[in-house]
This record gives C-alpha cells, sequence and structure tokens, in this order.
C-alpha cells in the first residue's frame, strides 16, 4: 500500500547499511520492497551469503504522522524482543537496530525474513480443519502475549501517554486521537464536541482494570505467517502499536468479526458483563476513529478503508449509546 508515510530506499542505501552492521563482505543479491504494510516501509533483503532479511525503515522525523505514533519503531523492537524472551511464540529475531539517525534520516532495524506466507494470503484455499487449528493457536499465543505484566499503563515508548491508572491513559488516548483529527480537517459522523463527552460517560466500565497487560493490537490475518505444508503458524509480526493495556482493547475479539476457533484457544470468556462490553465497545472506537483519521495523513491510493471504517464507526457509536441507555 502506498502511504506518504513510508520512506523510499534505494538499493545503493541498502547496501550501505548491510556493509555497516554485516562487513564489507556482505553484499545484497536480492532488493525489492515488501509493499504489505500501511506505516513503515519494509525491504526484502537477501545477501551472498545465502541469508535473508527484512530491512524496516521508519518515516523521517520531518513526516506528518498520528500522535500516538512517535516512537513507533523502537516499540516493535522491544516488544518483539520481550515476547521472544517472555512466550513461545515464533518471532522473528533483530539483528541490528539503528537509532541514530546517522546513516539515514529515520530509524531502522533488520530481522530476519520470516518463512511462510500471511494468512490473509492463504485462508481461502486452507480447509476449515486447517483453519481451525491456526485460529485455535493464534488465541493461545496472544494469551501468552496478554499475560506478560506491566509497570505502567499506555504506549510501550511513548512516556506522554502512560500512567499509573487506565482510565487517566485511555483518555489521554482519546484526546490525542481526537486532536489528531481536528489538526487534519477530518469530519466525523459526530461532531468532536459531542463525541468526547459521550465516550467520557463510559469511563467508569474502565476502573476494573488494574494491571498494564501487553497488547498487540494488530493481530489480524495479515500479520500471521504460515507454512503451506505443515499448516503451522511461522511467526507473528507487527508489534509497533504494541501498549500496556486491557487485553479486551485486541481486535481479535470483534472488531473485525467474532471468530470462535479463536476464542476457543484463548480460552477466556471477555464479553460477559455490562462493563466488559462497554469497554470493549470504547476500545473498538477508538481503534476506528484511528483508521478514519489516519487517511488523512497516509493519503493512501483509494478509499476502501476511511469508508469501511466510517461504517463501523457510526455502528459502534450507537452500540454504545444503546449499552449506556
Amino acid at each position: 500500500m502506498k502511504s506518504l508515510s513510508k520512506t523510499p530506499i534505494s538499493k545503493k542505501i541498502a547496501q550501505e547499511i548491510i556493509s555497516l552492521h554485516f562487513g564489507n563482505r556482505a553484499s545484497i543479491l536480492d532488493f525489492h520492497e515488501l509493499t504489505e504494510g500501511f506505516y513503515n516501509a519494509a525491504y526484502y533483503l537477501e545477501l551472498n551469503d545465502g541469508s535473508r532479511y527484512v530491512l524496516k525503515v521508519a518515516p523521517p522525523p520531518t513526516a506528518r504522522v498520528l500522535r500516538y505514533e512517535k516512537n513507533i519503531m523502537q516499540t516493535e523492537v522491544e516488544v518483539m524482543q520481550l515476547v521472544k524472551s517472555r512466550t513461545e511464540i515464533p518471532v522473528p529475531k533483530v539483528r541490528f537496530c539503528d537509532l541514530t539517525h546517522n546513516m539515514i534520516d529515520s530509524d531502522y532495524f533488520i530481522m530476519d525474513f520470516l518463512e511462510g506466507l500471511p494468512l490473509n494470503k492463504v485462508r481461502k484455499s486452507l480447509s476449515a480443519e486447517d483453519c481451525h487449528k491456526i485460529d485455535v493457536k493464534t488465541g493461545q499465543f496472544l494469551r501468552q502475549i496478554n499475560s506478560i505484566p506491566g509497570k505502567k499503563f499506555g504506549y510501550f515508548s511513548h512516556t506522554e501517554l502512560q500512567s499509573d491508572n487506565w482510565q487517566e491513559t485511555f483518555d489521554r488516548m482519546l484526546k490525542y486521537i481526537l486532536l489528531d483529527g481536528k489538526d487534519a480537517g477530518v469530519v466525523l459522523p459526530a461532531k468532536y464536541d459531542s463525541l468526547y463527552p459521550l465516550l467520557g460517560s463510559a469511563f467508569d466500565a474502565l476502573e476494573e482494570i488494574q494491571t498494564p497487560c501487553l497488547v498487540h493490537w494488530d493481530l489480524w490475518d495479515g500479520n500471521i505467517f504460515i507454512d503451506l505444508d505443515t499448516k503451522n503458524i511461522t511467526g507473528l509480526i507487527d508489534f509497533e502499536r504494541a501498549l500496556w493495556g486491557d487485553p479486551l482493547m485486541e481486535a481479535n475479539f470483534g472488531a473485525f468479526g467474532v471468530n470462535q476457533s479463536f476464542l476457543e484457544g484463548y480460552g477466556r470468556e471477555m464479553l460477559a458483563t455490562q462493563n466488559q462490553k462497554i469497554r470493549h465497545a470504547l476500545y473498538d472506537i477508538y481503534l476506528f476513529l484511528i483508521m478514519v483519521i489516519e487517511c488523512y495523513y497516509r493519503k493512501y491510493e483509494t478509499d476502501h478503508q476511511e469508508n469501511w471504517a466510517r461504517g463501523k464507526l457510526i455502528a459502534e457509536l450507537e452500540f454504545l449509546k444503546n449499552l449506556l441507555a
């Protein structure tokens, strides 16, 4: 997906980066962009010794991004290393990370290339039994991620969006995305002056959350890689939007539909109470606000995401109003 946030890198620059980290004898045989992502630029690298890597490059400091996206490449590296050390989940190994901007004007890191194909590319070709097995395992993996406790609530590497209180943190997160929308002149389904009070009236439900838990927050099929021979998960990717919060924030609990096999694997009832349903509605509204507003910053090629997210946002706002009635 083309996006204004992506930093273009030439093969020449990539070779300079490889020489810096792997030595002058390392040379690139194959170099091409991986275009599936929406935010960072990613490039496939095959070296002369047969090793394969992915180079991810963040937007430059001058790029116009959303407030919550501060330091998210640092987040991705740190969370991948944390998950690799604390769980049995397969994640690519990070080889090098450079946040100095000495080589280029952007943060970047190099990780091992992940074997397999994204689940969104192959799901339709899989049997129902294989899909069930994969979705159950995804639920088990996400439960492991959500079981990692933190010290503060909020975005992993963004101190302005951290605190000891979840309600306070989420309130600030919501205000930031609404400021992003105002800055870009985004017209939302409800006026800003009425939208925030509506959402704030549901914040009492957030008081139940007392322990910060690691939330992946972007574990859709495109970030789950599958070996087509074994039908096993070879790895999970894209941890850059991870945060410390309520596991119910995970989109897998219904933002993009309900997957019973995933819920079976997760092994914990998440939407049994009124407060859980209210919290889930708040989190989905926050997600859909981001998905609408980011389109005005990225300037995507099509309006598919904005139209889809606007429809979901309208429906979720109505759902929340009915819950609070």
